[in-house]
């Protein structure tokens, strides 16, 4: 009978679990390279310069209507000056159209920054609501952070709001955290509920700017998530000036 080698046995199991090993450590790189190919992807995807093409100016008013021919739901364009935010505006069928779907309508993680579906693309209701994804690297709403500053909220006055075919100014007055439920920021305003609203938002604010408003004016909340606590959001208010 054969005598058993133990060493023999020895090296043979270190072999084996060198061999484990370097498979495990090159899945995990392999995993880490994936990771970051698909992160940059997203990230590219969601690069406002995607649409510049397609941004409405006196002189590019036919290239926004390319861009509604390829997709009916484009309507509008939003830009927050010196930020990121610089994109197109949709309205999809419900406000799950546009999460997990870009302005082409292609699949895509970063989505698309779209306007509440029960809200008029005229904007004429009290308070309408856009939204947008919470990215890094200045992409989709991510710039919104930039406003937690009161440096920078304080000397980041307007942006511009394109839809009917023109242009319109955004006065910003306030920036806000609140959650996903708070009803000052997401409830529906009709009647005395203004009076409300404007009575309520300068305490609810983080960041307040006065501007006189009033009833009769139409104001957009830019709303985003915030990861830092469940169901947190941020929020960017504007006045529409016609």
């Amino acid at each position: 009978m054969k005598k058993f080698n133990a060493s023999k046995f020895i090296r043979f199991l270190d072999k084996i679990v060198t061999i484990f090993a370097a498979v495990f450590f090159l899945t995990v790189i392999a995993f880490g390279v994936y990771c970051i190919w698909d992160s940059t992807l997203v990230y590219s995807a969601a690069d406002s310069s995607n649409y510049t093409p397609y941004k409405p100016s006196d002189e590019n008013a036919m290239s926004f209507d390319e861009l509604r021919a390829l997709n009916p739901d484009v309507f509008g364009w939003l830009e927050i000056y010196d930020t990121g935010i610089d994109y197109p505006v949709l309205q999809g069928e419900n406000n799950d159209s546009y999460i997990n779907t870009d302005v082409f309508g292609n699949y895509s993680l970063s989505g698309a920054v779209f306007l509440d579906s029960d809200k008029p693309k005229d904007f004429s209701d009290f308070l309408s609501v856009i939204y947008g994804h919470h990215m890094e690297q200045h992409k989709m709403f991510g710039d919104i952070d930039l406003f937690q500053d009161k440096g920078f909220f304080d000397s980041h006055k307007t942006g511009r709001l394109y839809y009917d075919d023109k242009d319109h100014e955004l006065e910003i007055f306030s920036y806000v955290e609140c959650d996903a439920y708070d009803s000052l920021i997401y409830g529906n305003y009709e009647g005395e509920k203004k009076k409300e609203f404007l009575k309520a938002i300068e305490s609810r604010s983080k960041y307040y700017r006065k501007i006189d408003l009033t009833e009769n004016d139409h104001i957009v909340i830019l709303s985003t998530c915030d990861y830092s606590y469940t169901n947190g959001r941020m929020a960017l208010l504007a006045r529409i000036k016609k």
